[in-house]
């Protein structure tokens, strides 16, 4: 985990039917707020790439690497300062061989969607 406990952490778990979430708090004294737009911070999208594949890997209990990224949408700007707990909502649905999942996740608060992500991840061998 490059990310778990540094840039994130899981607050909360909650499954319901094929869905999890993770209820995570940004956490701002991370390296990658202080690079940032210091004294602004804001979330890189990378993180939050990163943050679901992460995610991912947690529900899974597999390594995982993003084989392809199908669609991503970066709607609003995520930050620490705004809004320190997000929601990490993912929906697996494991290939036939069990070597894959496709990827349906978001990064939402109670007020807005910050991120969406559609993709294929794939167990590492």
């Amino acid at each position: 985990m490059l990310l778990k406990d540094k840039f994130f952490s899981i607050e909360n778990t909650v499954i319901s039917n094929d869905v999890v979430t993770y209820q995570i708090r940004l956490l701002s004294d991370c390296d990658c707020y202080r690079g940032h737009f210091p004294g602004k911070p804001v979330s890189p999208g990378v993180c939050n790439i990163e943050m679901i594949r992460e995610c991912a890997e947690l529900f899974t209990g597999k390594d995982l690497f993003i084989e392809e990224i199908k669609q991503c949408r970066l709607t609003a700007v995520s930050s620490p300062a705004i809004c320190p707990s997000l929601d990490v909502a993912i929906k697996l649905i494991p290939a036939s061989d069990n070597t894959a999942y496709e990827i349906n996740a978001s990064i939402t608060d109670q007020a807005r969607t910050y991120m969406s992500l559609k993709g294929i991840f794939r167990t590492k061998q």
